[in-house]
């Protein structure tokens, strides 16, 4: 299969030749258009890939595909609004999807690139079991909001991790920072629920030092536009001591949060780092904070900043979160497009399965050597790419 191309799309599907199929679907001009072409099949690790392509020009539609490590279609379905975060999970021994929508006809945030909707809990064959949506807590209303698109966290059918973002005047932004009366800042909620009743909810505006710390959506005496300062866009549970370990793109940083008292056990990069960072440690504007090495390791997809440095990357930490030192450290350039936004990684034995974000690109790369086992470009976007083994 080393090197034989598929042209893969959203829509119907037929096989071609041996152990290569393309599928049709049709732009507004009746030419069909393929999403995604494979390249590169060579001995890819075993497991399957999930994949939800979206044309970020027009998100009232979008398509889950499930794929063998091959790129073979397991199964696709087509959803009403553009899907994030398509994930597979485990539940008592049942399988479980879940997928984020964003639903064009509710509440966006006028001049904030935030999208919005709600969560879908689907069984093995994607039938739909659950649809999931931000709860009236505290100080949150939820009239007119609803959850973010960036992440989900499914512990149990009736127990799960959400996030959304909130508009909300703030009173606790710095005098040093000259706010204006009635600024509305963006802030970050999470929220776990159990059977329904949330249980515990965390705000990132009860902590007023990110305000200071914050590199973009951070003019507080502009009251035209709500001020989208932290851009939170990823959440994990460290199973070492059962608290989150959060990415926030607009401050640089990644943060561990205690899933008891909302306390902030450290943070890693940014202005205000605990750990210090050399110049080849900082990241930027990075997604997708993840654990590898038996939970040893947090890995980020590190995406660059198209002005200070145009090139993502794969960065690999090992911390000592006591004495906050780094004991490790790894970085790979990524020999694909640019990825000014979104993006995912997962290690795999001894090879990164990248999920491109902007850079349209999925690929599986042996970091040492720089072999790819697997490769798919794509005219479209797909918010992150996993692979389950």
């Amino acid at each position: 299969m080393n090197g034989y191309p598929k042209l893969i799309t959203a829509a119907c599907f037929f096989t071609a030749a041996a152990l290569a199929f393309a599928s049709c679907k049709k732009d507004n001009t009746g030419t069909e258009q393929a999403i995604y072409t494979i390249t590169n099949v060579n001995s890819p690790e075993p497991g399957t890939i999930l994949v939800s392509p979206y044309n970020t020009s027009s998100q009232d539609k979008g398509s889950l595909i499930i794929m063998d490590n091959e790129g073979n279609i397991i199964s696709q379905k087509t959803t009403n609004g553009a899907a994030f975060c398509f994930k597979k999970w485990n539940i008592n021994g049942q399988v479980r999807y879940s997928f984020i929508i964003n639903d064009v006809n509710q509440y966006h945030i006028p001049s904030v690139n935030q999208l919005t909707g709600y969560v879908v809990v689907t069984d093995s064959a994607l039938n739909e079991l659950q649809r999931i949506d931000l709860k009236a807590y505290g100080a949150i209303n939820t009239t007119s909001v609803n959850l973010d698109v960036h992440d989900f966290i499914l512990l149990a059918d009736d127990d799960y991790i959400t996030m959304s973002y909130y508009p909300m005047q703030a009173d606790n932004i710095p005098d040093s920072l000259h706010p204006s009366a009635g600024v509305t800042i963006i802030c970050p909620v999470i929220q776990e629920v159990k059977n329904g009743s949330v249980v515990w909810q965390w705000l990132g505006s009860d902590h007023p030092e990110f305000y200071a710390n914050s590199v973009e959506g951070n003019n507080f005496s502009d009251t035209s536009v709500a001020q989208d300062y932290m851009h939170m866009n990823s959440m994990i549970i460290d199973p070492r001591d059962n608290d989150l370990i959060c990415s926030f793109r607009n401050q640089d940083q990644v943060i561990k949060i205690d899933r008891e008292t909302g306390n902030i056990v450290w943070r890693l990069g940014g202005k205000n780092s605990d750990f210090v960072l050399n110049d080849n440690e900082l990241f930027l504007r990075q997604h997708n904070a993840t654990l590898a090495d038996n939970n040893q390791t947090l890995m980020l997809f590190d995406n660059g900043d198209k002005t200070l440095r145009a090139q993502s990357r794969v960065i690999e930490f090992q911390l000592d979160e006591n004495a906050k030192t780094v004991n490790s450290f790894k970085a790979y350039n990524i020999p694909e497009p640019f990825s000014q936004y979104m993006g995912s990684v997962q290690k795999i034995n001894d090879k990164y399965f990248i999920g491109g974000g902007t850079g349209n690109y999925v690929v599986e790369i042996n970091p040492a050597t720089g072999a790819k086992s697997f490769e798919m470009t794509s005219n479209e976007t797909t918010y992150r790419a996993y692979k389950y083994p």
